[in-house]
């Protein structure tokens, strides 16, 4: 992947859109496409926050994950973007429900599900910000309509709307030699809309090490990758819909050392149907996705002055494929329901390399299986009154995990050292929720909601050992389902269509949260796993701990304070603990790794003359832990992002931004021998968006 691909495809993109534009002025009629099904009824029960295309695109060329930090709680594993973190530290948490690389948080796209079949994470590079018309996140809800992964909320995306004869792009550059570029055309064809999208992005990327501390081995996380996507909206009659979507992604990270690169191919397609009448509507979705992902990891001296492979994945293919169907039907003038049920396949292995002495790697790894979920749901609803709305809803699932395996072998010999078998286990998981939302009068509305989750661990903590550096973690195939039990007290204000205030407390309890949990802190075998630890070094190994507690407070409130500003503030208090942990006493009374008690944003968003917009964000957060014995602190920060739009025409606009202002160092990791790494100083980026 390189520029030149980036420019080309841009450029044939904007190519396919000159048409359909120029022959715009002969179409009767503009289709809007990309009809999906209307929230539920039951949904303002649910604690969420919508962020519109105008909201998540404020900071020119921010990655999603970038935008969606503004909501407090929303996080990756680590406070680094997905800019310049490693692809397996991409996983989603909300609330602060133990982070994990994995994550506890389902992302949809037009309802099709984005986290990775092997891992849990998410490839937020082939999400492009310009292409999203609007996120929606639940915090809690349960498993609810989404069932496995959903387990701390799930974050709902939709693509930004696609009109016939229209065409739209972005352009942006800055700090570190950056460039992303985004561009969609669209046409008509007799009762369809087709519509092309590309995105490409390239930077030098920042220094992921703090300055103090690098070496000679230490570089830029450079970081390149494109996106395409074709998708046809068909109307079938005046209610119904069909889509095709197909797309296909590469990236490539350079993770701060030369030797430590990541690839990562991704192909995949759905058929969505969308019905809507008078008393009744449906959505069903079939989609596949097909991948192979390579890293190789690196281990460094304490001098930074040499590196040396320390695994070397070269490659973990993974499919999954299966579909949902979501029901809605009205059934008298009180009372309706949904219901659905879905299914999905995933498979993954990962083949690696590993044991490198100093002249190599000496063995060969082999380690993955399947996993299948199929589950269905009902919600009931009933407006009891105009002022008060009841929900009750339960879920069963089905799952089962088989063919898991971990061969290990002697490269030169081929000489078979270890060669585990798992037996298939399967099992069904019953969940229920249940809410009430009471308008007490104009202003003033109650929320209460009570509801289950799971998680089943992926093939990836399952069955898959890995090493940063000299810390090591192993797999454990016996972990069992996360499952957790919560409930939502909220009171929502709203005195005028200017002042929308919302707050929230959330008490949950976490059965059998998968963590990281250490072994051993000293050089040597550690004769339960088999795993050599090194000089500075740290074991641990995935385990389920019995017990987590988290409860806490979200606000979340926007003030116009006159039509040309607005004032946004969210914040989350949140301390998740370990209450019970029977094999690691240890733990008990400690906070979760990497969630800090205080998250926080404010943004202003000003518009002092009619062609230029400003905005500003600050987003704050105290003190976390880098690891589960709470002995790694990482300081709390504060920084400042700004942005601003000049429009030269109604549909052309010069933007510009400066993510933190004060370049602030963020904290983002410290290892057993107290090295630092850091998220991104001050970036600058100019560009350029236009709309036909």
């Amino acid at each position: 992947m390189n520029l030149n691909w980036l420019q080309t495809g841009v450029a044939l993109v904007l190519a396919l859109g000159a048409g359909p534009a120029q022959a715009q002025d002969a179409i009767s009629e503009i289709t809007v496409t990309g009809r999906r099904l209307p929230p539920s009824v039951n949904e303002p029960i649910f604690a969420s926050t919508r962020l519109a295309a105008d909201e998540l695109g404020r900071i020119p060329g921010a990655r999603l994950d970038e935008a969606l930090r503004a909501v407090p709680g929303f996080g990756l594993f680590r406070r680094q973007s997905s800019r310049a973190s490693h692809p397996t530290t991409q996983g989603v948490t909300l609330r602060g429900l133990g982070p994990s690389g994995a994550g506890r948080t389902l992302v949809l796209l037009d309802g099709v599900p984005q986290n990775d079949p092997f891992g849990g994470w998410v490839d937020w590079s082939r999400l492009p910000t310009a292409n999203i018309g609007a996120a929606t996140l639940t915090r809690g809800g349960g498993a609810g309509p989404w069932g496995n992964a959903a387990l701390a909320g799930v974050v709902r995306l939709s693509r930004a709307p696609s009109q016939a004869g229209t065409m739209r792009s972005d352009v942006t550059a800055g700090s570190n030699d950056s460039v992303d570029a985004s561009a969609h055309a669209a046409a008509r064809m007799e009762r369809a809309v087709v519509s092309v999208n590309a995105h490409g992005h390239r930077t030098d990327g920042s220094f992921l090490i703090r300055k103090d501390q690098r070496g000679v081995v230490d570089r830029r996380a450079a970081d390149r990758g494109g996106v395409g996507s074709l998708s046809a909206d068909i109307a079938l009659d005046d209610a119904t819909s069909l889509r095709l979507v197909g797309n296909y992604s590469e990236s490539r990270l350079v993770n701060g050392i030369d030797i430590a690169v990541s690839k990562t191919k991704i192909a995949d397609g759905a058929v969505s149907l969308v019905h809507e009448d008078d008393d009744k509507a449906w959505e069903a979705n079939l989609y596949a996705r097909d991948q192979d992902f390579r890293a190789v990891f690196a281990a460094v001296n304490a001098a930074r002055t040499t590196a040396t492979p320390s695994l070397d994945q070269f490659s973990v293919p993974a499919t999954a494929y299966g579909g949902n169907l979501v029901l809605r039907q009205t059934l008298t003038e009180e009372l309706s329901i949904d219901a659905g049920a879905d299914a999905r396949f995933v498979d993954g292995t990962t083949n690696e390399r590993f044991q490198n002495l100093g002249a190599g790697f000496t063995r060969l790894r082999a380690a993955g299986g399947e996993q299948t979920l199929v589950g269905g749901f009902a919600d009931l609803n009933w407006q009891a009154s105009p002022r008060l709305l009841a929900t009750v809803g339960a879920r069963l699932d089905y799952w089962r995990q088989a063919d898991g395996q971990r061969v290990e072998s002697v490269i030169q010999t081929g000489a078979v050292v270890r060669n585990d078998a798992f037996a298939a286990r399967d099992g069904v998981a019953g969940n229920f929720r249940a809410g009430l939302r009471y308008d007490a009068d104009e202003a003033l509305t109650l929320r209460l909601a009570a509801y289950s989750g799971f998680r089943l661990p992926t093939l990836n903590e399952l069955y898959r050992p890995f090493r940063v550096g000299n810390d090591i973690t192993e797999a454990n195939p016996a972990l069992t389902l996360e499952r957790l039990v919560g409930g939502d007290i909220g009171v929502d204000w709203t005195p005028s269509p200017d002042v929308v205030v919302a707050v929230t407390y959330f008490r949950s309890r976490l059965k059998d949260g998968v963590a990281n949990v250490t072994l051993r802190t000293t050089p040597g075998l550690d004769p339960a796993t088999g795993v050599v630890v090194p000089v500075g070094g740290v074991l641990r190994q995935r385990r389920n701990l019995d017990r987590i507690a988290a409860s806490g407070i979200e606000v979340d409130a926007t003030v116009a304070l006159s039509p040309e500003l607005k004032f946004s503030a969210r914040y989350l208090f949140t301390s998740p603990k370990v209450t019970r942990s029977p094999d690691q006493r240890a733990l008990e009374g400690l906070r979760l790794a990497q969630v800090a008690r205080h998250q926080a944003s404010v943004g202003l968003a000003w518009t002092p003359l009619e062609p230029l917009s400003l905005n500003a964000q600050v987003r704050a957060a105290s003190k976390q832990f880098d690891d589960d014995l709470n002995a790694r602190a990482l300081r709390g920060y504060a920084v400042v992002d700004v942005s601003g739009e000049w429009r030269l025409t109604e549909a052309v606009g010069v933007v510009a931004g400066l993510e933190n202002a004060f370049d602030r160092t963020v904290e983002a990791g410290r290892s057993a021998d107290g090295l630092i790494t850091v998220a991104s100083p001050r970036t600058f980026t100019i560009g350029l968006r236009a709309g036909f």
